[in-house]
């Protein structure tokens, strides 16, 4: 019976451990949860019992194997080797706590295939967590270390050295069979999931109830169509297809916005650029005053929406007319990938010359292999840039970048098509500026750092004016994504995160729309409509026109997505299946549970997406 009790005291070690880890991320997250401490540690726990239990089954299964082989070659006294396991996970543990609350606080997921993207470059990501509060983690991590080696020690004193005979023969048999059914979370037909520990209509309940290790071993087995299955199929085929149909079935965006037939074009993606940054487009803040000005003295969309959270999303998003898909990125995946639409592609027919340019390491987030596939004639990053100027961490800040972009620009023969990518207002937002902001005011980094590349911005644009090929070039600039900017009183996956800056401008610019806007919902996928010639707009089917008063723009988060129409907004998580925020102003701002045609259009949409991705 030794065997036995040596597999219950482990068990209890690893239920304290993840129990500890849950009391780590409740607590250091405190401010987001609307329950007490108290209550939600409870309650999550009660609810994520079930998945914390597999967990604990398979540690178990690698410790009973352990013991299986010990008995083979009889040495069932080598407590040694049990020890370097237990430590080996308690250490793993540890880790997957403090990241998953770090990549909550940043992104709103815990560790996921998204996550995988990012990890061969493992000093961008550090760079992204360059708004950690690291004091903070450092103290916790510290306390939260100290409480584990005690468990460890008081646990291994206990543990008995097993005796090789029949009885611990049938035994180990014995638990082995009691340890699948605990892995695979019953005997029913359907294993467990992470939708066992969905109990909330907040998010954030959920994720605290999400065994970490489990979380982490279930997305780097799994790939991104076994993640994806069959759950995203919440409306029949017919159905689904039938309204999304009827959502983008308005006819093919006839407007021009240049005045000639093959004009230069210069797409400015910036980095994190969020409305909430303009006073123009939200009203709440004063940090694009150059952008602004800008957009009011040539054409500006006053509502629109980035399809995605990540860089490598928006890429896509701006270039291909692709949507963000709400648990992947199509980029990482070669085959499908290059069987997406550009307007790189389509402008190269055309005899243009296609450059991008970007500050930072182009081969992260697999952006080389895009820009190589869809025919960019020059790639330049910072292995481009000098030592004198790679003055950010990242690589080169935006001085800088705009600079290398003009000198470029200016060696081309028209017409021409450049992509710039900024990168000074990405973590850890260390920029050579001062804005004049105090620094004690809320988010000041990012706010500063925003106002450097709104400065930067200008002084390219000034510079490029006196340039002989302005006159025929339509500059296009937006944001790659939005960016949570302190703005109070709204969802954290609400629209205003997700609304940004587009803005045309540049001597080729039809003078029928200087100083005017345009009040349409539009998402970033609609640019390759705004600047391909009208005949190759037929491949860009994932947005309404420029100009239809019924348009929408969706995006998607992790497991999630957000629509915004004229009047109505909503939030929808696909875990509990349940819509977090649904507001419909024609009802004078009123919030409503439920609404289910909005509801199930989105749901077509995300359906429709999702089976595009998987069967490219």
């Amino acid at each position: 019976m030794k065997l036995l009790k040596n597999y219950l005291l482990l068990c209890l070690l690893f239920l304290v451990t993840f129990l500890l880890s849950r009391l780590y991320f409740i607590t250091y997250l405190h401010t987001q949860f609307t329950d007490s401490l108290i209550t939600t540690f409870f309650k999550s726990s009660f609810h994520g019992f079930a998945l914390d239990l597999s967990a604990i089954a398979y540690i178990m299964s690698l410790i009973l194997i352990l013991y299986g082989l010990l008995l083979m070659v009889n040495k069932p006294h080598h407590k040694r080797a049990i020890k370097i396991i237990i430590s080996l996970v308690l250490g793993v543990v540890f880790l997957s706590t403090i990241s998953d609350t770090e990549l909550y606080k940043q992104w709103g997921s815990k560790f996921n295939n998204q996550v995988l993207v990012y990890i061969t470059h493992p000093k961008e990501m550090a760079l992204s967590a360059g708004s950690t509060n690291w004091l903070k983690t450092i103290s916790w991590g510290i306390v939260l270390a100290v409480l584990l080696i005690f468990l460890y020690r008081k646990v291994t004193q206990l543990l008995s050295p097993i005796e090789r005979n029949l009885k611990t023969v049938l035994v180990l048999i014995s638990l082995f069979a009691i340890n699948f059914i605990f892995m695979r979370g019953g005997i029913g037909v359907t294993t467990i999931s992470q939708s066992r520990s969905v109990f909330s209509t907040d998010k954030i309940e959920n994720a605290s109830a999400v065994n970490g290790l489990w979380n982490a071993i279930y997305y780097i087995v799994n790939n991104t169509e076994r993640i994806y299955g069959n759950k995203f199929n919440l409306l029949t085929e017919k159905d689904a297809k039938t309204l999304f149909d009827a959502q983008l079935n308005s006819d093919l965006d006839s407007t021009l916005y240049y005045k000639k037939e093959k004009p230069n074009i210069v797409v400015i993606m910036l980095e994190s650029f969020t409305a909430g940054a303009s006073n123009l487009l939200l009203g709440k803040n004063n940090c694009t005053p150059k952008l602004d000005q800008l957009a009011q003295e040539n054409y500006f969309f006053s509502e629109c929406y980035a399809t995605g959270d990540r860089t490598e999303k928006g890429l896509l998003s701006i270039l291909s007319g692709y949507p963000a898909q709400p648990m992947s990125s199509i980029i990482v995946f070669p085959d499908k990938m290059a069987k997406l639409p550009s307007v790189s592609k389509d402008l190269k027919k055309m005899g243009y010359q296609n450059s991008f340019i970007y500050g930072g390491d182009v081969e992260f987030a697999s952006m080389k292999s895009y820009l190589i596939v869809n025919d960019f004639d020059f790639i330049i990053d910072k292995k481009n840039f000098t030592s004198e100027q790679l003055n950010s961490k990242w690589g080169v800040h935006d001085g800088n970048l705009f600079q290398k972009s003009l000198s470029h620009i200016n060696t081309l023969k028209p017409p021409f098509f450049t992509t710039i990518l900024t990168l000074s207002s990405h973590e850890p937002y260390e920029v050579p500026y001062s804005s004049g902001l105090s620094k004690n005011e809320p988010w000041y980094a990012f706010k500063n750092s925003i106002m450097y590349a709104d400065s930067c911005l200008f002084e390219f644009i000034n510079q490029c004016k006196k340039e002989a090929w302005y006159n025929n070039t339509l500059f296009v600039i937006v944001a790659d994504h939005g960016h949570d900017i302190g703005l109070t009183d709204i969802h954290y996956f609400g629209k205003q995160k997700f609304q940004i800056p587009l803005v045309l401008l540049g001597g080729a610019l039809d003078p029928i729309y200087l100083k005017k806007q345009n009040n349409t919902i539009v998402s970033q996928s609609i640019i390759p409509q705004l600047i391909t010639p009208i005949a190759q707009r037929h491949q860009y089917n994932w947005q309404t026109n420029s100009n239809d008063s019924n348009g929408f723009a969706q995006y998607h988060f992790y497991n999630g997505f957000g629509r915004v129409t004229k009047n109505k907004e909503i939030v929808f998580d696909n875990d509990s299946k349940f819509a977090y925020n649904y507001i419909d102003k024609s009802l004078k701002g009123k919030t409503l549970k439920d609404s289910l045609v909005l509801i199930n259009q989105s749901k077509a949409y995300q359906q429709i997406l999702i089976k595009d991705f998987l069967t490219k």
